[in-house]
């Protein structure tokens, strides 16, 4: 004996109410998984990595809350699912310069490019093939900072390499599995 449709199947309402409910439940699991399971989504190179976004937040809500009225610059720029580069800019006055009348500023800029690696280990061997020339400044975790915003503690791997003088230089962050390669600027106005 045969296998046929059941009755509801063989009308035409019935054939479109069965296309539209596989329509709302395929939709209904690409919208949960979304949401619950968006490093899928970043590996396909459909999303920008959430843990990233979530840090580059982050740190904007503290440049706005530190620079209130000096945040010159904010852009930021994804070079793929995974990296993200940051330029952000403030001017502050020189410290000290009360002897005269005119007020000299400084204008600060940075740009960096933070990368998300598979795993610790990955951004470690990255930051170990690209800082020979930058002296290791910090292997201590700062508490309070943008990565603790975002995610609720401290990193556990911090290290802090540079090339800086007092006008520019360049440096290398390891935050965990975030790499931040960059470079900043001093300048001063009158």
């Amino acid at each position: 004996m045969a296998l046929s449709n059941p009755p509801f199947l063989r009308t035409r309402n019935g054939k479109i109410a069965t296309v539209v409910g596989v329509i709302l439940i395929v939709g209904a699991i690409v919208a949960l998984s979304w949401i619950f399971l968006p490093d899928f989504y970043t590996a396909l190179g459909l999303r920008h990595d959430a843990s990233l976004e979530k840090y580059v937040d982050a740190l904007h809500a503290i440049a706005v809350e530190q620079h209130p009225n000096n945040l010159t610059t904010w852009q930021v720029a994804w070079s793929n699912n995974t990296a993200v580069k940051v330029s952000w800019a403030f001017t502050y006055p020189v410290p000290g310069n009360a002897t005269d009348n005119q007020t000299r500023l400084v204008n600060y800029e940075e740009t960096f490019l933070m990368t998300n690696f598979f795993g610790t280990k990955q951004a470690a061997d990255h930051v170990a093939s690209i800082s020979s020339n930058y002296t290791l400044m910090n292997t201590t975790t700062v508490v309070g900072g943008a990565y603790e915003r975002a995610f609720g503690h401290p990193p556990s791997t911090l290290v802090e390499y540079n090339q800086i003088d007092k006008v520019r230089g360049n440096f290398i962050w390891q935050l965990d599995k975030f790499v931040q390669v960059g470079s900043l600027t001093r300048t001063y106005k009158v």
